[in-house]
């Protein structure tokens, strides 16, 4: 397989969240590290995978990029939800 972007560092960050009970806030917060500003879909941000535990009542998000794009989609995510309003970013 060969890619066109030579030299792309990519890096994963295990996004933990005090969050179980309320299924459309893990959701919302994964599917807002997709999005730009603008609501347009980031080409190059994935999200790997969701957990949820009950128990425990936490959730893991792992966001996939580029390692410049990591940080700046990480807090676009909780920023954009209102459970985390005034993260700085």
């Amino acid at each position: 397989m060969s890619s066109s972007r030579v030299g792309l560092r990519l890096a994963a960050c295990l996004l933990n969240v005090s969050e179980a009970g309320r299924k459309y806030i893990v959701e919302n917060i994964a599917k807002a590290a997709l999005l730009d500003k603008n609501g347009k879909k980031h080409p190059q941000v994935s999200v790997l995978n969701i957990f949820s535990d009950q128990d425990y009542k936490r959730s893991v998000i792992t966001i996939a990029t580029s390692v410049d794009k990591l940080e700046n989609t990480v807090h676009q995510s909780l920023k954009s939800t209102s459970v985390y309003p005034s993260l700085p970013v």
